[in-house]
Order: structure tokens, then C-alpha cells, then sequence
């Protein structure tokens, strides 16, 4: 049963969080923006010093805008740079600066539309714009004009911004809803790189696969995590150098990816990237180069991802429930460590984004909902020993239970224990002679003697039946001198009774005597009883065993001798040290053929260091 509780306990536990998980949607961009966070933190652990040489860009650099004296350049310009990369046998031409409207001069157009003319490799750029209003968006597009567009291909060169204005993905296709889609200025310098028709990179947008040489999945709007792990660096050539010719190696650029693209601060194309501030031109040349390599980031399978989480959940859960306070935090913070590092080491080696700060916050909320419930579990325990035991066994004892719950064991158990019964003798001679109240005060006085007797000799009081007490030494928590100690409470009992009975004789109230017998051995302990009331007791022939020896009293008293004291064959083998007995003889238990040698005790002497204690 307890099994079954603590497993329904678990999963009660792990249902909850696995409930308050589910909600982190709700929670909104901040807790997408921390896992974006995450990501560019297993950027900054995976930086490279890559120099990549696939991809040469030419710069719009602050040293260029001051060569040739003003910006935007005239367009024979690019006429003249698209004919030099052409000389150096560039492989491909991206140009990311749009030319939306035309030259004051139109020779410009014209000598830049020749220039085009003449090759087929050539991107240029376009971008579209989205103005939002209150209840609708305007739409605009800012595309090459004609002149130059129908001479080249055009792709956007939007980006998708996360809530916290980084960029961290990069589009394939946009308006894949409408009749004229829209492809990107990276995907289309990646399809005439390959010499693939677009149709077979991107056979069916439903499926939203990208077919290079390989498939990827790409995201719901058709965009893919760029890999800023794949390079740290790329060639950069100032524009002016290439329009003069005076390039010291020209040969780098042969069967390159040329990019043309702004650097210089002033022209405002720069970009917040887990890479850092950088620019357009070398956003695109990530994000093109993560194509070029087949390697963009993809997340696990969210199903592995949350089975793998959910069973660093359950062991925090099962490790807290059963440890110690701060074992449970320093497993916790292990397993903490231990899943972030296998999400870096899986990004690092193998591009893939492992879930991390929801399932990291998930671990903790185990750990703390496992903490909070515990406290409150500890708490009830405390109160519920304290409220069975509170009457029965000294402050101390309770004490003790409370500090060390393991050590008690209410299902049921066998256990060697000593028993203690007590009864007054003629008591009922005596309620038919005196008022039933003064009795009842008399009995009251005696019991609560008696009772805090037992409790200083650290004894659990049983039960009282009428006059008859009966206490048990070993439960509910294990003593080792349990005899002793029962031994020694009787013999102190066996004093007050003699104060008592000289202030009775005072107040002139009826005197009574009592005898006691005690016995050790092993016994059932254990909350039993009925599934209405339930008594922590123990049970056993040893029980009825201390009972008989209390009744044997009564046989071994005499108008010369009174016996008060008899004690078992084993509890005088534990006690004998300290006791003077006079043998009785053998008894045996009702109902058991066997008997068993009995003690009357005579004498006993408490060492100092109980007396003390």
C-alpha cells in the first residue's frame, strides 16, 4: 500500500509539472526569449577561428565612401565592378543594395543594365515592407527597376526579427500563400551556385523541405536557424580597390561567391546576431554559407527531447523525496549541468538546439514543488506523531520521533520490546466502600504519579484499563538498556507508592498496594486496531506473558511477605547486574504448556549515571 501511494505521490507530482509546462506558452516572448538567449550563449561556447574562403565580400566601407567622395555612387560604378569580377572569373555576383529608382543620369542605368547584360550571375536585391495600421497592413516592395531586374534575378533580403530584435533565423520563401512567391537573395545565390532549378530545391511548400544535396526541414514560415558556428571570419576587399584594379591577389576571387554589401556604419545595415553587431552583407554570407555547407540548426524531436527532460524530472523527484535536504540540491544541480551539457555538446558537434531554459526551469520547479511538498509532508508527519504519541510517551521521546520519523514504523513489525504491567490491589473492594468521587480522585493522583514515572524512565505509556497500566520499553523507538530502564521505573514506582500512601494515611483516605510484573521479548508493534480507531500497541504472548507475572503477585504474597515485583527469566538475563532476586520457581503463560523461571525482586541499584541522566 505504502508502495502504491508513493508511486501515485510521483506521478501526482510529475502530472502537476508536466500541467504547469504545458502552460509556458501562455507565459509568452520572455521565456522564448531567455531559450534565444541560451542559443546564442552555445554560440559564444562554439566560437571557431574559421577563416572562410567560399565567400569573398566586397565593402561599402567608410575608406571607399571617402575614395570615391559621395554616396550612392553612380551606377557605372557598378557596371565597372561587375565587369572586373567577371574578368576574375567570380562565380556568382550577389549585390546587397537596392536600386528602387532611377539615375539622374540615365546613361548610368544604361551602362549598368549592359553590364548585367553580358552575365548571367548576378543577384540583385529587393525588400519588402509591411506598415501596420489598426485594423489592416500596407504592403510595399522596394525592387530593382526594370531596366537592371530584367537582366538579373531578385531576391529579398528581409530577415525574421525574434521579440528580443535579434536575428537569428534567415527566410527561403516569402508570400508562399500567393501566386508569386518570393524567393531569397541567399536561396537564389545557393540555386545558381548548385545549377539547380528552384523546382527541385523546393519541390512541394507543404512539406516545407529544402532539397540541396541533402533535404532539411525548414520552420513553419519556411525559415532555418543560421549557423554563425561555420566561420568566424570572411574576406573583406574595399570597393574601391576593386574598381581600381589594385587588388593584390585577384585570384581570390576566382569560382568565389562575391558579395557587395555596406559596412560602414553610417549606412545603418547592421544587425544584432548571436555573432554580435554585425552587418548585412555578412548576415547574408552566414546565412549563405549555411546553405552552401547543409548545416543549419535544427531542434531535436520535441517528443526525445521531452522524454529525455521528463526523465531528469522524475529522477530529481524520486532522488528528493528520499534524501537528505541538501543532496537533493546538489543532485539537482548536477542534473542541471549535466543536461546543459549535453544540449552545448550536441549544438557544437551536431547543430542541434536542445531545448533548454523551459526544461531547465521545469527541473527546478520538480525540485522545489518536490521541496515544498516534503516540508509539507514532514510537517503532517510531525503533527501526526505528535498527536499519537503526545499522551503516551515523554516530550523527550516525542522529541526524538519527531526529528527521526524513519524510526518508527506504524504498518507493523516484529521487535524485542519489554513489558510493563501495574494493578492495584482489592481496587474494587475499595470503589464499593468510598464515594465514587473521591476514588476517581485518588485514582487520578495515582495515575498521573505513575504515568510521569514512566515517562522520566523514557517508557511509552500503552493504555490504562481501569487501575491497570500498562507501558512498553523499545517502542516506539528502539533502547538498548530497555530492560534496565523498565527495572528501574518499577523500583521508583515502588517508592512513590510509599510517599503516596503516607500522605493518604494523612488525609485519611483508604490505602491500596499494587504489583507489577515485567517481561522481555519479541512482540508485533504497530498502529492496529479497527479501520475507525486504531491504537499504537504491541501484541504477543510476551504481552500476556508480563500479565500473568503482574497476577503472580498476588499467588506469592503471604500475611508475612507481600510480593510487588516479579520479572521474567528474560528480563533478569538483561538486568542481573543491578537487581537482587528470589527465585519463584517456573511459570507459564495460559494456554502454553511450557513455562519459564521467575524473579521476585529484593533489591535494586541504579548507577549514578542514570540517576544523573
Amino acid at each position: 500500500m505504502n508502495q502504491k501511494k508513493s508511486i501515485y505521490t510521483k506521478l501526482a507530482i510529475l502530472f502537476a509539472i508536466i500541467l504547469s509546462f504545458l502552460s509556458f506558452n501562455t507565459i509568452g516572448s520572455f521565456l522564448w526569449s531567455l531559450e534565444q538567449s541560451s542559443i546564442d550563449f552555445r554560440f559564444s561556447l562554439s566560437n571557431r577561428e574559421l577563416q572562410n574562403d567560399d565567400i569573398v565580400i566586397i565593402d561599402i566601407d567608410t575608406s571607399s565612401i571617402n575614395r570615391l567622395s559621395y554616396w550612392p555612387w553612380p551606377r557605372h560604378y557598378w557596371a565597372q565592378a561587375i565587369s572586373q569580377l567577371n574578368k576574375y572569373e567570380a562565380k556568382l555576383i550577389g549585390v546587397d543594395v537596392l536600386f528602387d529608382s532611377n539615375s539622374l543620369n540615365p546613361e548610368n542605368d544604361i551602362a549598368f543594365s549592359k553590364a548585367l547584360q553580358e552575365t548571367s550571375n548576378v543577384v540583385l536585391s529587393s525588400r519588402k515592407h509591411t506598415e501596420t495600421k489598426a485594423n489592416y497592413e500596407i504592403e510595399t516592395w522596394s525592387t530593382p527597376i526594370p531596366i537592371l531586374s530584367q537582366y538579373a534575378d531578385v531576391g529579398f533580403v528581409n530577415f525574421p526579427y525574434d521579440s528580443d530584435g535579434y536575428i537569428r533565423k534567415a527566410f527561403s520563401i516569402l508570400d508562399y500563400q500567393k501566386d508569386d512567391i518570393s524567393y531569397s537573395f541567399d536561396l537564389l545565390i545557393l540555386q545558381k551556385y548548385l545549377q539547380k532549378p528552384l523546382s527541385d530545391i523546393l519541390p512541394n511548400l507543404n512539406n516545407r523541405m529544402l532539397f540541396l544535396n541533402k533535404p532539411f526541414q525548414l520552420d513553419q514560415d519556411y525559415s532555418y536557424y543560421v549557423n554563425f558556428k561555420l566561420a568566424s571570419s570572411f574576406t573583406h576587399i574595399p570597393f574601391y580597390l576593386l574598381i581600381e584594379d589594385r587588388l593584390q591577389d585577384p585570384s581570390i576571387l576566382k569560382d568565389k561567391i562575391v558579395l557587395f554589401g555596406a559596412t560602414d556604419p553610417s549606412l545603418n545595415d547592421f544587425f544584432f546576431t548571436p555573432k554580435g553587431y554585425i552587418s548585412g552583407v555578412e548576415l547574408h554570407a552566414y546565412s549563405i554559407l549555411t546553405l552552401l555547407k547543409e548545416s543549419p540548426l535544427t531542434y531535436i524531436n520535441p517528443v526525445l527531447n521531452s522524454i529525455l527532460a521528463l526523465y531528469l524530472v522524475f529522477m530529481i523527484i524520486s532522488t528528493t523525496r528520499r534524501s537528505p535536504a541538501l543532496r537533493g540540491f546538489f543532485y539537482t544541480l548536477f542534473m542541471l549541468l549535466l543536461y546543459s551539457s549535453v544540449s552545448i555538446i550536441l549544438f557544437y558537434y551536431f547543430n542541434m538546439i536542445v531545448m533548454l531554459v523551459p526544461f531547465l526551469i521545469l527541473c527546478l520547479c520538480a525540485y522545489v514543488i518536490t521541496i515544498f511538498l516534503r516540508f509539507i509532508k514532514e510537517e503532517t508527519e510531525k503533527h501526526r506523531i505528535h498527536s499519537i504519541f503526545k499522551q503516551y510517551v515523554s516530550p523527550e521521546v516525542v522529541s526524538t520521533l519527531i526529528k527521526n520519523p524513519e524510526s518508527l514504523e506504524l504498518g507493523g513489525q516484529k521487535r524485542e520490546v519489554t513489558i510493563f504491567f501495574s494493578d492495584i490491589r482489592s481496587f474494587t473492594s475499595l470503589s464499593e466502600k468510598y464515594p465514587p468521587e473521591d476514588i476517581i480522585i485518588q485514582l487520578n493522583e495515582y495515575l498521573d504519579a505513575m504515568t510521569r514515572c514512566i515517562f522520566k524512565w523514557q517508557g511509552t505509556l500503552d493504555k490504562y484499563v481501569g487501575d491497570e497500566i500498562m507501558a512498553v520499553w523499545g517502542s516506539p523507538i528502539q533502547q538498548s538498556d530497555q530492560a534496565l530502564l523498565s527495572v528501574f521505573c518499577a523500583w521508583e514506582q515502588l517508592d512513590i507508592l510509599k510517599d503516596l500512601q503516607h500522605k493518604w494515611k494523612n488525609e485519611k483516605k483508604p490505602l491500596f498496594d499494587l504489583g507489577i510484573g515485567i517481561n522481555t521479548g519479541q512482540v508485533i508493534v504497530g498502529n492496529i486496531g479497527s479501520s475507525t480507531h486504531k491504537d499504537f500497541t504491541v501484541i504477543g504472548d510476551p504481552v500476556n506473558y508480563a500479565a500473568r507475572l503482574e497476577s503472580c503477585t498476588r499467588d506469592f504474597s503471604s500475611k508475612d511477605h507481600i510480593c510487588r515485583f516479579i520479572i521474567s527469566h528474560t528480563t533478569y538475563n538483561k538486568v542481573k547486574k543491578y537487581v537482587e532476586v528470589k527465585p519463584l520457581g517456573k511459570v507459564s503463560v495460559k494456554g502454553k504448556k511450557e513455562s519459564f523461571p521467575i524473579y521476585e525482586v529484593i533489591n535494586v541499584s541504579i548507577p549514578k549515571t542514570y540517576l544523573s541522566t
